[in-house]
């Protein structure tokens, strides 16, 4: 997968991107401090470090770009894998959480960057327990909903997904990794 150089200018990182890096830290650090593992870990603190830009692209250019959103999906597909491996089927909940996601798409109610993020948020959420990805598939949908409803009061016929899987999926991050699901 190339960049293009048009790419590569609207990947440049804005101050508002450089939020990501605490993020990532209180996210790994809370995390450690939990008892999760890395697998648990890694995948949550890098979707923390990317939510600024990925919500700001997708918010400006209404696009999710592969070359955040594929790595990401595969450190969650990793993370995955090894859960699979350690018997622990809630990757399978996260698999259908990006299903539900491609039926909305392919129905016209996203784009396929939204589905490629809602999956990598799923699995990276799955290392917590199957309800994790579950209920930030549903905390989505309702973010997106309230979204969807200031934006008809605005005036506005659209809003981007990709915040609303960002914000439900750390709101089910936060739920799984403090016991809550």
């Amino acid at each position: 997968m190339t960049t293009t150089s048009a790419e590569a200018v609207r990947l440049r990182a804005r101050a508002v991107d450089l939020l990501g890096a605490p993020a990532a830290v209180s996210a790994a650090s809370l995390l450690a401090l939990g008892g999760w593992d890395a697998v648990v870990s890694v995948p949550l603190a890098v979707a923390a470090a990317l939510a600024p830009a990925l919500a700001r692209i997708d918010v400006a250019e209404r696009r999710l770009p592969n070359a955040l959103t594929v790595p990401l999906l595969l450190l969650g597909a990793a993370a995955g894998a090894v859960r699979l491996v350690q018997g622990d089927l809630a990757p399978l909940a996260a698999l259908a959480c990006g299903l539900v996601l491609l039926a909305m798409a392919l129905a016209g109610g996203m784009g396929m960057g939204d589905v490629k993020l809602g999956l990598a948020l799923a699995l990276a959420t799955a290392t917590l327990g199957w309800a994790a990805p579950l209920t930030g598939l549903a905390a989505s949908v309702m973010v997106g909903g309230v979204l969807g409803a200031a934006a008809l009061v605005a005036g506005r016929r659209t809003v981007p997904f990709g915040p609303a899987l960002l914000l439900g999926n750390a709101i089910a991050a936060a739920a799984g990794a403090s016991g809550v699901l």
